[in-house]
């Protein structure tokens, strides 16, 4: 798989948080290491919701296609 453009969409729980926002990212899920990266982005932006008091007691993050909406990947901290 080639770098491709994702969009990050930030829950806690079933909750969509700083929904009003667009987080996008560059990424090629095939690549060792991609796992730090995804871990790196649900950090900053679990700081960014609760910076804007938004609940976050079971943060996730859900990768999805940019082009079509389709999730890739669920993603919660270990």
């Amino acid at each position: 798989m080639a770098t491709q453009k994702f969009r990050l969409h930030i829950f806690d729980g079933q909750y969509e948080v700083l929904h009003h926002q667009t987080h996008e990212l560059f990424l090629d899920l095939d690549v060792p290491g991609y796992e730090n990266t995804l871990d790196r982005h649900l950090w900053a932006l679990t700081r960014d919701a609760r910076a804007a008091n938004e609940p976050m007691d079971s943060p996730r993050m859900e990768v999805r296609d940019a082009a079509t909406g389709t999730v890739v990947r669920n993603w919660t901290t270990t």
